[in-house]
């Protein structure tokens, strides 16, 4: 297998896809987002919000929203900041609630359900 066979393989396997992923792997992936998850609804909690994740006991872990599962860790960032930006209403950003996005004024995606964008998520402040 070449290196872009490789490299689009780890992709697909970040992304929540793939064949290619060993049960090591998988287990691993599954903890990792089971962190993020934990780590997410102890913020929430601490910040007196609304707990963004459910985690079975089988370690599995779904959105509280609407019920979608978690599939990789940068989902479950996502997700908890998502959530956090709906509830506080920083300003800086223009939601989309169809799209379940937050853009830049200039239309630049800063932060979704998926994604996180931090050259957007944050403002420019001077130095």
């Amino acid at each position: 297998m070449g290196d872009i066979e490789r490299r689009l393989g780890r992709l697909e396997v970040l992304a929540g896809g793939g064949v290619d992923e060993t049960d090591g792997e998988r287990e691993e992936r599954r903890r990792m987002i089971k962190e993020g998850a934990e780590g997410g609804n102890s913020r929430a909690l601490r910040d007196g919000r609304i707990p963004p994740f459910v985690i079975a006991d089988t370690g599995a872990v779904v959105c509280a929203h609407d019920g979608r599962p978690v599939t990789t860790y940068r989902q479950a960032t996502a997700e908890s900041w998502y959530w956090e930006e709906e509830e506080a209403g920083f300003g800086h950003l223009v939601h989309d609630a169809e799209e379940e996005t937050f853009r830049t004024r200039s239309g630049h995606l800063a932060l979704s359900r998926y994604v996180v964008d931090i050259r957007y998520l944050i403002p420019d402040r001077p130095l």
